[in-house]
Order: C-alpha cells, then structure tokens, then sequence
C-alpha cells in the first residue's frame, strides 16, 4: 500500500519541480513534512548549479545583438537555444538521479558488524552478513533497502523507509530492528512508533511489540529488552524462532557450513548465543533442544538428534 504511495510522491515531486504541478496543489497530495523536504530539496538543487537558465532572456539578447548580421546567425542562435534547454533538462534528471537512486552501499563480512551515520543524523548498525544501500540526497529521501539484519536509530523528520524483499517499514523517529532473510522478515520497536508492511498487511508497533512473516504466517509478541537489540554487544537472542533462521545466523557469524536434517528447519528455538565463541554458541542451541553437533575434518558442523 506505502510502496504505492511512495512512487506517487516522487512523481509529485518531479512533477512540482518542472512546473506542472503548484505549491498548493503539492501540498493537497503529500504530507506537510514531506512538503517542507520537497521545499528544501528544491532549494538545494536551485543553489547546486543546477538552476535553470532564462532561456528567452538570453535569446532575446543574442537576437538583438545579432540582428543586423548575416541571415545564418538567428538560425545559430536557436542551436544555442536549444542545447541550453536539453543542458538543464540533463542537470534536473541529474538531480532527480541523485535522490531517488540508491548510489551508496555498505555490507559486512561473516562475524563483523558496522555503524553508518546518515546525513539526517540517523545512525544504523549493521550486522553480519548484511547489507544496505541508499541515496545520495537521504536527507530528502530518507528511504534505505536492506539485505539482512540491522538496528536503526532514527532521527525525527520527514518519513523515513527501510525497504527490504519481504516487506518495509516507516517511521518518522524512532528505534527498531529489521531481521529481513529469504522467507523471513522481523520488526521490533524499542522506540516509538513504527509501521509494518508485509504481504498485504499493516501493522503498527510501539514500544516493545514485535512482529514476524514466516511461511506466509503473521506471528506477534512482546520484547521488553532495552533500547538496543542484545547482538550489538556480542550476543545473538531468538523467542520461538525456527531453527532455520538460527542456524543462519550463527553461519553469518563464525563462517562454517551447518548441516542438519530439513526436519530440523522448523524446530523453534527460544534462548540466545555468544557471538564470541563458536562451540559455547552450538551447546547453547543444541543442548535445549535435546540436540548433538559434531565437527568434519572438513570443518562442517554436523547437527543431528
């Protein structure tokens, strides 16, 4: 439903810069915090030599000057006409490019985790495995695409989207973790107020809710753990969640090939492990659920019964 409303905004936007649209006409279709982004953005862009020339203007003062030359000349003077038009039609969609494409990127290794401040002063970490990427112009368009598992901590705004594959989530200030992996997606607020959406459906969290899209499947509970997710100080937590996504993470962290019985992918799991060492991270899964690991001289980890 965002998604749609999303592209709808940017069309505004595009729309206002080139005239088609008015000031109030703009400020009927969006919200006023977006309007006084778009307000900003347009002023930046007019300050970053990007401003439009006065085309007739200029025209009309080569033709002056020129008028009592050759016949030629006005004909060559129109050329010049026209190529500063197409100059200023490129420095806009030069523009344009620079805010709505996601022209930096940042991901991390197995076990490392990283810390990206944003130019809204909004702060996201990373963990492993993980990747996001976003504008150039974020302030104006406060929109990240996430591959992964990260922390966010928003600074108040204009709306601000984590896009991922299973779903997105839009706050204007607030505190969250995003767990967005092939098949799962998870959002819990520490903070404010968030919006989920997920497979045709919206959800609104506040301060400890938490909710999860698995096979299809809307799960909710509660989370009352502090304001930052326990990962960020070396320790990975679950509640209920499938075996499948534990393992994964416990790969992301110490780089080794897992294996275990596809019946095994659906066992929940409720605890947490170091993300320090590896074989106290396996006891820590495997004992609870009455389960075994062994090593290969090939260094897989073998889990079974």
């Amino acid at each position: 439903m965002k998604m749609i409303e999303n592209k709808s905004n940017e069309t505004f936007l595009s729309d206002w810069i080139v005239g088609r649209i008015s000031d109030a006409e703009l400020k009927q279709l969006v919200s006023e915090a977006d309007f006084l982004a778009f307000r900003k953005l347009k002023k930046t862009l007019e300050n970053h030599q990007v401003a439009y020339p006065d085309m007739e203007m200029n025209f009309a003062a080569i033709k002056a000057k020129r008028k009592a030359q050759s016949n030629q000349r006005p004909s060559r003077v129109f050329i010049l006409y026209r190529y500063g038009a197409v100059a200023a039609a490129f420095a806009l969609m030069f523009a344009l490019y620079q805010l709505f494409i996601f022209t930096n990127s940042l991901a991390t290794d197995f076990g490392k985790t990283a810390v990206v401040a944003l130019d809204d002063h909004s702060h996201v970490t990373l963990n492993a495995k993980s990747k996001i990427s976003y504008p150039n112009f974020f302030t104006y368009n406060r929109t990240i695409k996430l591959d992964g598992e990260a922390f966010f901590e928003v600074a108040k705004g204009n709306t601000f989207t984590v896009k991922t594959p299973q779903g997105e989530v839009q706050v204007l200030g607030t505190k969250f973790n995003v767990i967005a992996r092939p098949g799962f997606f998870e959002v819990v607020c520490l903070e404010g107020r968030v919006k989920v959406c997920a497979n045709s459906i919206i959800e609104i969290l506040t301060h400890g809710n938490a909710v999860r899209f698995y096979e299809n499947k809307l799960e909710k509970w509660d989370e009352m753990e502090g304001h930052k997710p326990l990962w960020i100080t070396g320790e990975s937590t679950f509640k209920n969640a499938p075996l499948q996504l534990v393992v994964s993470l416990f790969q992301n962290q110490y780089n080794y090939e897992v294996q275990y019985p596809k019946e095994f992918s659906k066992i929940r799991f409720s605890g947490s492990f170091t993300n320090k060492n590896s074989d106290v991270a396996l006891q820590s899964i495997c004992i609870p659920l009455n389960l075994k690991y062994t090593k290969t001289n090939t260094g897989k980890i073998i889990i079974s019964k």
